[in-house]
Formats: C-alpha cells, sequence, structure tokens
C-alpha cells in the first residue's frame, strides 16, 4: 500500500517543490536504465495500484494486519449470478471505506465473463486530495 509523503516531516519540503502527493513501488519491479534502482510510481498510478492490491488481498495475509482484506477472491467460487456480483460489490464498497482514506469510492461495476471463468472490475473514485476522478479496472479469475 502507498503512503502519503507528506505524512513525514522530513520530506514535507520535498513533497511542496515536486508536487507529488503519494508514492509506491511499482509492483512490475521496472528497473531505472540508468540508475539501476526500481521505479517508483506516483500520485495517481500509485493509488490506483494501491487500490486493486487492497481488494486482492485476503484476510490475514498481510502480517501483523489480520482484518486487512476481504472475502471478494472466495466468491469467486460461487456460481456466477446476480447475487455474487452484488455481494462482490458490497465488500468492495466495505474495504474501501474501512481501509482506504484517500479516496471516495463513487461507482464499482462488476461484469461476469463467464467464457474467461471470471469478473470484470471496474472501480471509480475520487482521490480526495488532489480532487480527481479516476478509475482502475482488473480482472477478478478463478484459478485452479
Amino acid at each position: 500500500m502507498s503512503i502519503a509523503t507528506s505524512d513525514y516531516s522530513k520530506s514535507r519540503s520535498t513533497n511542496v517543490a515536486t508536487g507529488r502527493l503519494y508514492s509506491d513501488l511499482d509492483l512490475g519491479l521496472a528497473i531505472h536504465p540508468v540508475k539501476k534502482d526500481i521505479l517508483p510510481v506516483n500520485d495517481i498510478r500509485a493509488v490506483r495500484n494501491a487500490v486493486k492490491n487492497l481488494v486482492l488481498t485476503n484476510f490475514g495475509e498481510r502480517p501483523f494486519q489480520p482484518k486487512l482484506g476481504s472475502n471478494v477472491t472466495a466468491l469467486l467460487f460461487e456460481p456466477a449470478d446476480q447475487f455474487t456480483g452484488i455481494q462482490m460489490k458490497k465488500e468492495i464498497y466495505r474495504l474501501l471505506g474501512d481501509h482506504e482514506p484517500r479516496i471516495n469510492a463513487t461507482r464499482v461495476q462488476i461484469l461476469d465473463d463467464s467464457d474467461a471463468n471470471a469478473y470484470r472490475v471496474t472501480i471509480e473514485f475520487n482521490i480526495i486530495q488532489a480532487n480527481t476522478q479516476t478509475e482502475v479496472e482488473f480482472a477478478l479469475q478463478r484459478l485452479r
């Protein structure tokens, strides 16, 4: 999960100078060609990654945070009907409301893709501090 760089008094002046709100590591672990260091993601991309990672996290998966996570991946093995989609939506709204204070989730859309044994998830949200509307889209797929 990404953190606000302005939370640290040491980097507060850097935050003002660069105009960056949030910073996180790229989970693709892309390497900078010159610095030979992992490239960071900033601001909107950092929050998008955090939202996606939060939804994909199961309960008890993160050490020392047993209440962080959701039941969304367990719902993938329920019958693919509208009731499962509604339950997924409720779970995502609850999760984002409880664990992601940087955003207001405005819309969650769950589309059943039975041919691929998956659900297409689109989450539209407003980043509060940046006053920016954005979305993240990904597939929830059942693995055997």
